[in-house]
């Protein structure tokens, strides 16, 4: 399949993408990963892609000082699971002007066109993190099953060559599809096992999707949160990343995000699915994780790595480590 993105007047090609027939990766490959980063002045543009059998896991994080749009058009069909995490939205006018894909902040949809023919517009954002799952007709037929209205209105739309929209909206990220996303993105292992992780959290991100569209999910929950909440949360969870080797206490925590502590903490634990201290545990686990399967990780010993990841004590790091996946961190770096 072929996707040209082109400028508005659809008289000059900006770019041409080539994709395999059905996503299929080459047979020598688990997953085939990537990095593309464009800039300028007033834009910043970072795509990290991984391609499985049958789907392609995009993952965008974007800065523009403008509104960007242009026109994209395909030679085939296309389904596309799209999540604007956070700091962006996006939006799709299908060429007959009757099927549209407006996608705000906090919200995902699940679409579906004979081919792409449609003006496609972003915002000016800051700071946006954007997730595209382009998939097969054949995977989504291998995977969906017999299920309820409305999923199975989506498939009879996909094969009658119908342009389609999951529900008939695009719909609020939920918890459980947040913590499903962010499992996604956070990965922490290699080779044939991330291919076997990433194709199971697929498979649960789908069922989560089906779930709340069905409208009996409990993704409605995080409406109880207003929109300020959310993003204050949101704030909360990327300063605990952005340094994970600092001790930030609930009570600063709750200064910085203007919440009282009882509110941060079960705010943070219903949009997240975790306590703010396993949180940070699971993230210090994860990053200590890389840091063991790098290539020169035999410069350093476990005391630099606990380091690394906010530990003053081995000995406190290696049993964490240990309890978490089962093996020492000594383990890995004898091998």
């Amino acid at each position: 399949m072929n996707i040209e993105l082109l400028n508005t007047h659809r008289n000059e090609l900006l770019s041409l993408l080539e994709e395999p027939e059905g996503y299929v990766i080459p047979k020598e490959y688990d997953l085939i990963e990537t990095v593309d980063i464009k800039q300028d002045k007033d834009m910043y543009l970072e795509r990290r892609r991984i391609h499985l059998d049958g789907v392609y896991i995009n993952v965008y994080k974007r800065s523009q000082a403008h509104e960007r749009e242009i026109w994209v058009r395909s030679d085939a069909p296309y389904l596309q699971m799209h999540f604007e995490i956070s700091g962006g939205s996006a939006y799709y006018f299908h060429q007959n002007k009757t099927f549209a894909v407006p996608i705000s902040e906090g919200e995902f949809s699940f679409f579906y066109v004979p081919e792409l023919n449609g003006r496609l517009v972003d915002p000016p954002c800051k700071d946006a993190v954007t997730v595209e799952i382009e998939i097969s007709e054949k995977w989504i037929r291998q995977h969906i099953g017999t299920s309820p209205s409305p999923a199975m209105d989506f498939v009879d739309d996909i094969a009658s060559g119908r342009p389609a929209l999951l529900g008939g909206r695009s719909h609020l990220i939920s918890p459980q599809i947040f913590r499903a996303v962010q499992d996604l993105l956070e990965c922490p292992y290699a080779g044939n096992i991330k291919r076997l992780y990433l194709e199971a959290k697929l498979m649960e991100l789908l069922a989560h999707q089906l779930f709340q569209v069905q409208g009996t999910g409990k993704g409605r929950q995080q409406q109880r949160y207003s929109k300020a909440d959310i993003e204050q949360l949101h704030f909360v969870r990327e300063k605990i990343i952005s340094d994970l080797t600092k001790h930030h206490s609930i009570d600063e925590l709750s200064y910085l995000s203007h919440m009282n502590r009882t509110k941060l903490q079960a705010g943070f634990k219903e949009l997240f699915g975790v306590t703010i201290h396993d949180f940070i545990v699971e993230q210090r686990m994860n990053l200590a994780y890389k840091l063991l399967t790098e290539s020169y990780a035999h410069y350093w010993n476990i005391s630099e790595i606990a380091g690394k990841v906010g530990y003053q004590r081995s000995n406190h790091f290696s049993a964490a480590f240990k309890k978490r996946f089962g093996l020492s961190p000594s383990s890995f770096l004898k091998k």
